[in-house]
């Protein structure tokens, strides 16, 4: 599986659901995950997140159902081109100039939501994106987002790419 670990970090109260995937690098602050999500056992996109958001992690067993599937499937995580991540900024700013889309969580703010849009502007306080409807309709008005405000990051997965398709 290219060397990258299989972990799974437990991310509660911010996220009922364990994130799962391939630890691609990290830093004292944040983490490169390539996701492996829970349905197919396929890889899907990748997260950058606060480390300091994790409560615990593990390392994912060989005997387990997604280490076995990951086998089968024959996964090979691979890091993006392009990308830095030494602040969320820095994230935020490769993220948008390498990928289509991607995806904002402010899980401190509200675990329930997520915004999705074409970076247009990363400065030392904001991230600045043109949205997208989840039907694939470009908004007209930019939103902006306080970085410090920014718990994760997603970018070049299934959804933020079929998005990407559906807004042309």
């Amino acid at each position: 599986m290219g060397g990258f670990p299989l972990l799974e970090f437990d991310r509660r109260p911010l996220d009922r659901d364990p994130l799962r995937g391939f630890a691609l690098d990290w830093t004292e602050d944040l983490t490169l995950l390539q996701v492996m999500e829970d349905q197919q056992f396929r890889l899907n996109g990748y997260t950058v997140f606060r480390n300091a958001d994790v409560k615990q992690w593990r390392t994912v067993g060989p005997d387990e159902f997604s280490a076995k599937a990951a086998k089968l499937h024959r996964l090979r995580p691979m890091a993006p081109a392009g990308l830095r991540y030494s602040s969320m900024q820095e994230a935020a700013l490769t993220a948008g100039a390498a990928f289509p889309l991607i995806t904002i969580h402010q899980e401190r703010l509200d675990r329930n939501v997520c915004f999705v849009g074409k970076v247009e502007r990363v400065t030392r306080r904001r991230v600045t994106i043109l949205p997208i409807s989840p039907a694939g309709n470009w908004e007209t008005k930019r939103e902006h987002y306080e970085i410090a405000d920014i718990t994760r990051i997603d970018f070049g997965g299934a959804y933020e790419t079929l998005l990407a398709r559906m807004g042309g």
